[in-house]
């Protein structure tokens, strides 16, 4: 794994994914503290972060007889993704197989299959690395990088829907965004079978950035690791919503915590460098 990541750092990436990746390192480094697990094949695909086994938090809904499935119309049947993602659960497997049903209805029929092809392709790299037993050489991961980067340019278009439709509480999206700062990803995620997803907005100015959390009240996720570890709590009301604050002196980290029990949600600010009164100004912004 040390290998792929220190081909992937030296990749040079195009322009426009410049701002994404930005936020990407920030992001990176609240994952790696929470030690949060990726399947392969989400890892590729930046926009719609699904995380380990949730088959059966759809109910069912997207699952189809296995002759008629996605997996097998791209590629072959559902053994040749194990093949390719052996490490992944049946369970991952299986809402990969949901995820494609749920981005053929939000694509065109362009898009749907260029993303198909996407998908298609990233599965042969690495079922040709595992059948190997190696780590991807120079061009391999060169071309998965890039692979990633399109992915998103497409799941972005369906991801916060794909979370809508996983939740029970209303997604919502900051619409006051400070000055200098610019949007660099939205996404969602899943921990653990079960639990709802996490939807998540980073937001960067240059290499400092901040990402929001929402996610049913009574939930928590590894960056809960994050939050914990930051001093100096500051509980208080304001506007009728119960804030509680955090920052810490050494690292200049702040956050900001707000439960909204009427609607069944919470949210989490965490940023490098962002003052107390713009960390409520967006909160707010995203529950009222």
């Amino acid at each position: 794994m040390n290998d792929i990541k220190e081909e992937f750092e030296k990749i040079e990436i195009p322009d426009e994914l410049n701002s994404r990746v930005a936020s990407g390192v920030q992001q990176a480094k609240r994952e790696k503290k929470g030690k949060k697990k990726y399947p392969n094949w989400v890892v590729g695909a930046v926009a719609s972060v699904i995380i380990v086994g949730i088959g059966s938090s759809m109910g069912g809904s997207y699952i189809v007889d296995a002759a008629e499935s996605l997996l097998n119309q791209l590629f072959g049947s559902k053994e040749k993704v194990m093949e390719a993602f052996p490490e992944e659960s049946p369970e991952e497997i299986s809402f990969m197989e949901q995820h494609l049903e749920f981005a053929e209805e939000n694509l065109t029929e362009e898009e749907f299959t260029n993303l198909s092809d996407l998908y298609k392709e990233q599965a042969e790299i690495w079922r040709g690395v595992r059948a190997e037993n190696r780590s991807p050489n120079e061009e391999e991961a060169a071309r998965l990088h890039e692979i990633k980067g399109l992915q998103f340019s497409y799941e972005n278009q369906f991801a916060l829907k794909e979370a809508q439709h996983l939740s029970s509480y209303t997604v919502t999206q900051p619409t006051y965004v400070p000055k200098g700062y610019i949007q660099t990803k939205e996404s969602f995620f899943i921990k653990e079978e079960g639990d709802e997803p996490v939807v998540t907005f980073d937001y960067s100015e240059g290499r400092f950035g901040y990402t929001t959390y929402q996610q049913e009240i009574n939930q928590t996720d590894d960056f809960e690791y994050i939050w914990g570890n930051l001093g100096n709590t500051n509980s208080y009301s304001l506007k009728g919503y119960e804030f509680t604050f955090k920052y810490s002196e050494e690292n200049k980290e702040t956050g900001l915590r707000v439960k909204v029990p009427g609607q069944g949600y919470k949210i989490t600010l965490l940023a490098d460098r962002l003052s107390k009164e713009e960390a409520e100004k967006v909160v707010l912004s995203m529950i009222e």
